[in-house]
């Protein structure tokens, strides 16, 4: 999206600082290898534009949605080596083209290289707004534990209600909006609870973004979806889709449900998507993620008052709706 280019090139210019001239290769070249990629830098961007919200410059929330994306980063590489996945970005994951150790050392790398990134607001910032935004970012970083031990722990026992995946979206990819929104927020000069309610708006388009995100793993282009088509599926990865349809499908299709989850086969993953279709899961999602999508949206249509750049609110809003409405 046209707005969201100078977010993009702020933080694309100033991440690199964090790992000028640094070694060990084994350590820096994986980091690079994968924040090389690009990706679309939505959880800095997003923390940039709500620090102008409020009438901020975009500088004052750089280092802040530095440690977003390298914290999102770490998330990622992670998740991969527990999923199984072989792609991250349209190339090989991380654990597969430099092994496992690699891979985690980066993975720790990035979580590390995210705390030094946020020490800078101690010269940017008044010690109270630092402070917060240190409280925010700890308390964000152990909600994706959480998330990422139901997720775990619903591919061991294949047991989960609606209730618990919405509970386990908010946390696995709501939080991390919510706080890049909050945390953007504070930098900006908001009041606390006007920070707060601004986070709790993206963390309703998180849930969104992230049920959007999962219905295109089974519908989407692979080269431009960056992931295997499917995969979500042999990873036995907990998606709203998934969670409908084991509630209401028959014994003999959750069979065939269960029989995908394991290794990667397309024609088993076929079948599952069709039966997908078949008890109108796939349907159910998109519906439920336009929901989440407009009660986020509701929310920052009220951010109206004296101190908001209603310009930086409507393209806010435009970015909401390019989460959930996008094609790829």
């Amino acid at each position: 999206m046209k707005f969201l280019e100078r977010y993009v090139k702020a933080f694309d210019e100033a991440y690199l600082r964090y790992l000028k001239k640094r070694k060990p290769t084994l350590l820096y070249e994986p980091i690079r290898d994968l924040l090389g990629r690009g990706g679309k830098r939505l959880r800095p961007s997003l923390c940039m534009m709500s620090c102008e919200l409020f009438g901020g410059d975009l500088e004052r929330a750089l280092p802040t949605a530095i440690c977003l994306e390298l914290f999102h980063n770490f998330s990622l590489v992670h998740d991969d080596i527990q999923d199984g996945s072989v792609l991250r970005r349209g190339k090989p994951t991380l654990h597969v083209k430099y092994g496992i150790p690699a891979a985690l050392n980066a993975g720790d790398g990035l979580h590390a290289l995210a705390y030094r990134a946020l020490l800078q607001n101690r010269g940017i910032l008044d010690l109270e707004r630092a402070w917060r935004i240190l409280e925010v970012f700890t308390e964000m970083s152990i909600k994706l534990v959480e998330g990422q031990a139901m997720d775990l722990e619903f591919k061991k026992h294949k047991k989960m209600s609606e209730r618990q995946l919405i509970e386990h979206l908010k946390k696995k990819t709501g939080a991390l909006f919510s706080a890049s929104a909050e945390c953007g927020a504070l930098a900006g000069g908001a009041a606390f609870e006007k920070a707060r309610e601004l986070g709790r708006c993206w963390e309703a388009i998180g849930v969104a973004f992230q049920i959007r995100d999962d219905l295109l793993n089974l519908t989407g282009e692979e080269e431009k979806y960056g992931k295997r088509i499917g995969e979500d599926i042999s990873e036995g990865k907990p998606t709203l889709m998934l969670i409908h349809c084991l509630e209401r499908c028959t014994e003999e299709d959750r069979k065939k449900i269960f029989e995908a989850m394991g290794e990667y086969d397309k024609r088993k993953i076929g079948e599952v998507i069709r039966v997908f279709r078949e008890y109108g899961s796939m349907e159910y999602a998109e519906r439920r993620a336009r929901e989440f999508l407009e009660r986020g949206v509701r929310g920052l249509k009220r951010f109206k008052a004296d101190g908001v750049n209603e310009e930086v609110r409507e393209s806010m809003v435009r970015l909401a709706r390019y989460f959930v409405e996008r094609e790829l």
